[in-house]
């Protein structure tokens, strides 16, 4: 099973490496806004979520597509901890 610690780096170096629209100055501290910052777009978010299902086995249904589980790595983070059986 993969940490906590180790999703946030997972889901960090994605963001960074792969859907960023620029190489960000810094990487995104885990409670750092990263749509509202404009680190990922709606495109992006589709691709974070893709990332998401593909890395971490989960499947995110389409009423979870929401603002407050998108928001920081911290709320991805918490979103697939509570889909991941215990």
């Amino acid at each position: 099973m993969t940490s906590e610690k180790e999703i946030i780096r997972l889901l960090t170096e994605f963001i960074v490496n792969e859907v960023a629209p620029a190489r960000p100055a810094r990487a995104p501290a885990p409670n750092d806004p990263i749509v509202e910052s404009g680190l990922v777009d709606s495109l992006g978010l589709f691709k974070v979520i893709g990332f998401v299902e593909d890395e971490f086995s989960v499947k995110v249904a389409p009423e979870e597509i929401l603002m407050e589980n998108f928001a920081t790595v911290n709320a991805i983070t918490r979103l697939i901890r509570a889909k991941r059986p215990a």
